[in-house]
């Protein structure tokens, strides 16, 4: 398996991300391996470490601390 067996498999990813119903708690984990699946698809090497942290920052991005927030 390898790098011929790739393009189909992207091809599915993309057709089951686009059924899936916009809204669930599933839509960031989705988009971001969609998101990385193609970054991957786009290079003949490897996705290097700082393209990932952009791609999962951008699907998860850090929580800023919220000043009204009172349960602490």
């Amino acid at each position: 398996m390898g790098r011929g067996v790739f393009p189909a498999a992207h091809e599915r990813l993309r057709k089951a991300a686009a059924a899936m119903p916009a809204g669930t708690a599933a839509q960031p984990f989705v988009d971001a391996l969609t998101e990385l699946v193609q970054a991957q698809a786009d290079t003949t090497g490897i996705v290097v470490l700082h393209r990932w942290a952009e791609i999962l920052e951008r699907h998860f991005p850090a929580e800023l601390p919220d000043p009204d927030r009172t349960d602490d």
